[in-house]
């Protein structure tokens, strides 16, 4: 009668680590002091910028221990950011932009300085791109242009020599291309929220129509196919964790002969309305454990021990998932369903009766096995008179289980 379920498979994206980010930062800083070493040595040997006695010992030492500190300081126990985010990715485009205003300050004024410089700044906050945000891009940007100003400026022995205008058109180049890449990262960012925002959609879209998807839309309930599936993983669960574990399968007693009298409008009211009122009694009943102690309060949705969930399996008939629920739990669960049902007329006028049938999983058998043992008790008890509860045994035997048997003496 019924098929075991397959289980859902799960994907999950890797994002990338911190260690990856900060080992990618510290890859593409060593780099690039590297590119702005060689750059340097070769204008100097060519004599196209040449540099005083010792700047370039100082240049290279200063860049080494740069890079040893922004490696050292993330990996400490101490450290409160995470590696390679973005206050570390500002402050060693920072230390970039610092190295570039020194080499430019020891090269004095010069066409071939003036171009490396624009170089070096323009590489210092192209290290910065991929990790800052815009505001902190921003200002690394004014920081770099104002730099990049006032260094002519203090060279005043070399000014007399190319003139201020000269001296500062490099400055000024710099700026305009600053503020074009500025002007490109803020399109880039509003692209980027944009794609984000589309993408959140997207993806609230997917799972609206996946939840609808798994529904019945006449009794928001589980479809067949989603609560078999609920099935195969509670069972699953049980085999690991050696829980009890209930199905109970209700079907409207003489619902055929209330579609002949009063029409399939009146028919689809009464499963809405017979969905609406199990839900309502599962809400407000605690399951009981083997100990028949009360432990967790019963809702819909399937998920930790002691939750339960309502499926519509096909025409008038509907399973309840009763997870970590004892026979004794699953029955008063059944009975106080049952009472809720048979308790006041539908739509003021159909008086709605329900049988249930229960069964209880035995460590080893199949779903198709544990839901065809329910089916069993559910025709036992509608054999028997309807309206009223019947469980399978729990050595597979003929239904026997009633609830009147069990509970007597024990109280409602």
């Amino acid at each position: 009668m019924h098929e075991s379920p397959a289980t859902r498979p799960s994907a999950a994206g890797n994002p990338p680590s911190a260690k990856s980010v900060r080992v990618a930062l510290e890859q593409r800083t060593a780099v690039l002091y590297t590119v702005w070493a060689v750059v340097a040595g070769l204008a100097h040997a060519a004599g196209a910028v040449p540099l005083p006695p010792g700047a370039g010992l100082v240049l290279v030492l200063g860049s080494v221990l740069t890079l040893g500190l922004f490696t050292f300081v993330p990996r400490r126990p101490t450290a409160g950011r995470p590696a390679g985010d973005s206050t570390l990715v500002a402050g060693q485009s920072l230390m970039g932009i610092a190295w570039a205003t020194l080499y430019i300050w020891f090269a004095g004024p010069s066409a071939g300085a003036a171009v490396l410089g624009v170089g070096m700044y323009l590489s210092a906050i192209a290290l910065a791109l991929p990790g800052t945000s815009l505001p902190v891009l921003g200002r690394l940007m004014v920081a770099a242009g104002l730099a990049s100003l006032a260094t002519p400026l203090l060279q005043q022995p070399g000014l007399a020599d190319v003139g201020l205008l000269t001296a500062l058109l490099p400055s000024l180049v710099l700026v305009v291309l600053l503020t074009a890449m500025h002007l490109a990262a803020r399109t880039l960012a509003g692209a980027r929220e944009q794609l984000q925002a589309r993408n959140a959609e997207l993806q609230a879209g997917i799972e609206r129509i996946a939840r609808r998807a798994e529904r019945d839309h006449l009794t928001n309930s589980y479809n067949r196919q989603s609560i078999l599936e609920m099935v195969g993983r509670e069972k699953a669960r049980a085999d690991r964790s050696g829980e009890s574990l209930c199905v109970c399968l209700l079907d409207i007693d003489h619902f055929k002969d209330m579609n002949d009298r009063y029409g399939h409008q009146a028919g689809d009211r009464i499963l809405a309305a017979f969905a609406r009122r199990v839900r309502g009694a599962l809400r407000t009943m605690d399951v009981l454990n083997s100990g028949g102690v009360p432990t967790a309060t019963v809702t819909e949705q399937i998920g930790p021990a002691g939750r339960s969930a309502l499926g519509r399996v096909g025409g008038e008939e509907f399973i309840v998932l009763l997870p970590d629920t004892s026979l004794r739990g699953a029955l008063r669960c059944a009975e106080r369903v049952r009472k809720a049902v048979v308790r006041r007329p539908f739509d003021g006028l159909h008086q709605v009766t329900v049988s249930i049938g229960i069964a209880e999983y035995r460590p080893g058998e199949t779903v198709s096995s544990l839901i065809g043992r329910a089916d069993q008790a559910l025709y036992g008890a509608k054999h028997a008179g309807r309206n009223r509860v019947h469980c399978a045994t729990t050595d597979g035997g003929p239904n026997a289980i009633v609830m009147p048997d069990l509970i007597k003496g024990a109280g409602p």
